[in-house]
């Protein structure tokens, strides 16, 4: 079992007792804010304003840190644990929504992103999209569907989000939990799919030049042995989306 445990300095971090080496990889799943794109601080600006303005008793400076701890939740739960009353929570979610598609609209992957998501599928892995972001909004990034097989988003008619709704639509799939990783950012987000029995690593952002989660990944593959060498697999093109331009969602 992959295991991960709390750091007294720097959260989540992997212990001795497994790698990526106890089974075979075959699906990487990632969060998308703060892994794929460098939005929560934008994010959290929008969220700390709406929330200042509702709970008068609290600062914008409050505000943004009570956002900050809660945030890998969807925005309706992060507003119910900051003590926003219930009547507000729909309001205030929606005027979010609205902020995150108008920001949404220009955001675009950092090259470096889209090419290490790339060698992971050129290696033969499956990519997939884990996010909190209301299917509304995530169906409006249609480069998502160049990186990812399969994109799972937050329904709040069905209940759908992070951690085991989304886990539940890739074990339908075929997939096994010893077949996943997760890849993300956030403490909250790592210990939901540790605690599903999902292998987990933690990343700064992808964009970062000095982040090695794609490398570690790979380093594992290229260590068990895989039927390519990856100087092979990455001579591959990789087989797009079965609807080229439309997004997969699940």
């Amino acid at each position: 079992m992959y295991v991960m445990v709390l750091g007294a300095s720097t959260g989540l971090r992997e212990s001795t007792e497994g790698s990526l080496m106890d089974c075979q990889v075959k699906l990487v799943l990632f969060d998308l804010d703060g892994t794929i794109i460098d939005t929560m601080g934008h994010y959290a600006r929008i969220a700390s304003k709406l929330i200042a303005e509702t709970l008068q008793s609290i600062t914008p400076k409050e505000a943004l840190e009570r956002y900050l701890e809660t945030s890998g939740r969807s925005f309706r739960d992060q507003l119910r644990l900051i003590g926003v009353p219930e009547d507000k929570v729909e309001e205030l979610a929606a005027r979010f929504e609205e902020e995150k598609k108008r920001l949404l609209q220009s955001v675009k992957p950092n090259p470096l992103v889209v090419e290490r998501i790339k060698r992971l599928r050129r290696a033969g892995l499956k990519t997939a999209l884990s996010t909190n972001n209301e299917c509304s909004v995530v169906e409006r990034l249609d480069w998502l569907s160049t990186l990812f097989d399969v994109i799972l988003c937050h329904d709040p008619a069905r209940g759908d989000g992070k951690g085991d709704p989304h886990l539940r639509r890739l074990l339908e799939k075929g997939y096994r939990r010893c077949e996943i990783v997760f890849v993300g950012d956030s403490d909250y987000d790592l210990e939901t799919y540790q605690r599903l029995g999902i292998r987990v690593l933690r990343t700064q952002g992808l964009w970062r030049r000095d982040d090695r989660v794609i490398e570690e990944i790979l380093g594992q593959l290229k260590a068990r042995g895989t039927p390519k060498t990856l100087t092979e697999y990455e001579a591959e093109s990789v087989e797009g989306p079965s609807r080229p331009g439309r997004i997969p969602l699940l």
